[in-house]
């Protein structure tokens, strides 16, 4: 199935990152306008699809602050028109044991993967009501199944509260046309985590094209009726 993504507006967080980034490139080739915030500069060093004509990226943003957030989706629109999507790829790992983990290594996890999603879910939001529209958000195997989550215990509980925060809002909404969805992918095939885990079985993780590819058709309005689902994308592994 071919999606045509032509004049709509779509937002991803986290768009310069290795999914973020295959999510923008497809969403462009299909047409479609995207806007990226983006905390710092050097996050658009490897970023190859700058430039684009239907690409607005704004610098300086930590999603984590609600007023950075509003600024950023606000300037979004009046770059590229009506919000019809928004991808919530912007997160943060983190690996520790219980006795080694900080009430502020904790809290981190929770700002850069709940908190993040929040803010971003609650703009979207305000941005779509009269129109309609999609959102996906990115949870995690550990966030479904929790017994995994073994020595990443802030990682799993903040992406936990993803995957149940999706489901709530996805009802709340679903009354002003927004469908609201997750993904949960297992360990992804990045550059970074072959080298984190060089030992590891890479053709067995899900690549980011894949996941890109079922992150568009929940976008898309092809889509009509999936809302409130947490869609485990775990390759092989």
């Amino acid at each position: 199935m071919k999606l045509d993504f032509s004049d709509k507006h779509i937002v991803i967080t986290g768009g310069t990152g290795a999914l973020g980034s295959a999510v923008t490139k497809k969403l462009l080739n299909a047409g479609a306008k995207c806007s990226i915030p983006c905390f710092d500069k050097s996050e658009l060093e490897n970023f190859k699809i700058e430039g684009h004509k239907n690409l607005y990226i704004q610098t300086g943003v930590d999603l984590t602050n609600e007023d950075a957030a509003r600024d950023f989706y606000s300037k979004s629109v009046e770059q590229n028109g009506t919000l019809w999507g928004s991808v919530h790829v912007a997160g943060g790992f983190g690996m520790g044991s219980i006795g080694d983990t900080s009430k502020e290594d904790f809290m981190k996890q929770i700002n850069m993967n709940l908190v993040t999603c929040f803010n971003s879910c609650k703009l979207a939001v305000s941005h779509m009501r009269n129109e309609g529209g999609r959102i996906v958000n990115i949870a995690s195997r550990p966030g479904l199944e929790p017994r995994q989550g073994k020595g990443m215990i802030p990682y799993t509980v903040s992406k936990a509260g993803v995957a149940a925060f999706t489901e709530s809002l996805a009802a709340e909404v679903v009354s002003d046309d927004i469908l609201v969805n997750a993904v949960a992918p297992s360990t992804i095939d990045t550059p970074d985590n072959r080298d984190a885990m060089p030992d590891a079985d890479f053709d067995q993780w899900p690549k980011p094209e894949e996941i890109a590819n079922q992150i568009l058709y929940l976008l898309s309005d092809q889509n009509s009726i999936t809302r409130g689902a947490l869609i485990p994308v775990y390759g092989q592994s």
